[in-house]
């Protein structure tokens, strides 16, 4: 009998179908092969400018082809690798430019090795080179503007390529979906949330399906919807294999929506761990090739920023010692990677030197801060010693700022996932900071926001991310707010 009440169309056969359901991943084929033709015909067409408009002398088609050829199956491959042609990709310009212009030039850098290697370098032009480089890396990204203008018109609730979702079960799980599904450049649409009754039968555990269950089969049959979404995560197990069997028969995608606190972290995964697949909360800060990333960097423009500096620093080190005759260096204890102690270097800016179990924090107009500290303080120029921290391994450029152990303890017990930020060294500057938190931090509140900058930047590290930070830094430096 519950069987049947799926399988009979019944009232549904009535209705026409909206639209033509159209496979989304299409459009990455399809932007692919665009971005295939261009990068190639932009090698030919900027060799023949080149060759008979500048230096006006015949030039080989063939080679140029062939190149063009080879730098365009590079290009398309990498970016299909690294899902650029992936719908939602494809729908959202964030990071659209950063990702294509560092693929293409991978790519051309990897051309200039090859033509090196065989010694075929001198067939071309540099000039050539670069032209073709840059006018490859406009058309990319023109494909990608007018690709992600046409799809952002055609996801809206009536759209070809929209994607309505039936969600069944009236759970936290299910109200937690429908606000994240329905969020961002190329959200879904949520057609509506339907209830589910389990019960049990005299023999066999069943469904009542001749209610909102039924509305949802005739939907799914006239192409009302596209999928179906089960938010029950504390369901019976017989319960929901049932329900997902008689499910399975309906022409749509059905899944599963895990728990809220899985869709709480927003920036999880599923991943294969042998012959199960599970979802993955939280990643390896540094994964791969980042850690080695994150090193080089810190050593490589470490020592070029402390060799740029030492004329201040030696300066500044002559101002205090003359000022009151005291210390120079301020050292004091501070938590790192995971946890871990360090000492960290400051240049001295007060009276006191605390390190203990209770150390206050500087205020507006503090009586405890010296002329000098005050100006070095105000443009955080007391922070520069902190490149020696780097080069010895026990902080970054770029992270979340290292706290006093007494404050550190103190933020951790009443700041949520406050600890998180010991994933990753800490930084002399960080995304929170060129976000205007930095200086004292009095209320909880401030603190808060602070860690969620932090844990942001944990979680969406990279090379360009920590450029761009320091590049902020700088303005942030030169207009400093909340700095005293």
């Amino acid at each position: 009998m519950l069987e049947s009440d799926l399988s009979d169309p019944g009232p549904a056969q009535a209705l026409t179908r909206k639209r033509s359901p159209l496979a989304r991943t299409i459009l990455g084929d399809v932007v692919q092969f665009v971005d295939f033709v261009a990068v190639t015909a932009a090698s030919i067409l900027v060799a023949a400018i080149y060759h008979q408009a500048v230096i006006d002398t015949e030039f080989d088609v063939q080679i140029y082809a062939a190149a063009g050829l080879v730098g365009a199956t590079g290009v398309t491959a990498i970016l299909r690798r690294d899902g650029f042609y992936d719908f939602e990709r494809l729908v959202s310009t964030r990071w659209m430019a950063r990702g294509v212009l560092a693929r293409i030039s991978l790519v051309m850098l990897g051309l200039i090795a090859f033509g090196f290697a065989l010694k075929i370098s001198e067939s071309y032009s540099r000039f050539w080179l670069f032209a073709w480089s840059i006018v490859s890396a406009l058309l990319l990204l023109l494909s990608r503007l007018v690709a992600g203008s046409v799809l952002r018109r055609t996801t809206t609730a009536d759209g070809a390529f929209a994607r309505r979702i039936a969600v069944i079960g009236k759970t936290a799980a299910a109200e937690k979906f429908k606000e994240l599904a329905e969020r961002g450049d190329y959200a879904a649409t949520v057609v509506g949330i339907y209830d589910v009754n389990f019960k049990d039968a005299a023999t066999t555990r069943a469904f009542d399906l001749t209610g909102n269950l039924a509305a949802v089969a005739r939907a799914a049959r006239a192409g009302e919807i596209d999928d179906i979404v089960v938010a029950v995560p504390d369901a019976d197990p017989a319960d929901m294999k049932a329900l997902l069997r008689r499910l399975s028969i309906l022409p749509v995608a059905v899944a599963l929506a895990p728990s809220p606190h899985w869709l709480d972290h927003t920036g999880g995964s599923v991943v294969q761990i042998g012959g199960a697949s599970i979802l993955n909360l939280y990643r390896r800060p540094l994964e791969g090739w980042g850690g080695v990333i994150k090193t080089a960097e810190d050593r490589l423009l470490g020592a070029i920023a402390l060799v740029i500096a030492s004329p201040v620093l030696l300066v500044i080190a002559a101002l205090i010692k003359l000022q009151d005759g005291g210390p120079v260096f301020f050292r004091q204890r501070r938590h790192g990677f995971n946890h871990e102690v360090f000492n960290i270097y400051k240049f001295r800016t007060m009276t006191v030197a605390e390190d203990g179990d209770e150390v206050k924090q500087a205020v507006r107009n503090d009586p405890r801060i010296t002329p000098i500290g005050a100006f070095l303080r105000r443009y955080s120029l007391d922070e520069l010693p902190q490149l020696i921290n780097v080069l010895k391994g026990e902080m970054s450029l770029v992270g979340p700022r290292p706290h006093a152990l007494a404050h550190n303890h103190a933020y951790a017990q009443a700041i949520e996932n406050y600890s998180g930020r010991h994933k990753m060294k800490p930084g002399l500057t960080g995304w929170a900071q060129v976000n205007g938190y930095r200086g004292e931090t009095s209320e909880n509140e401030l603190m808060a926001e602070r860690v969620k900058y932090d844990l942001d930047y944990i979680d969406n590290w990279s090379l360009w991310f920590d450029l761009k930070i320091m590049a902020l830094t700088v303005a942030a430096v030169l207009f400093p707010k909340n700095a005293y």
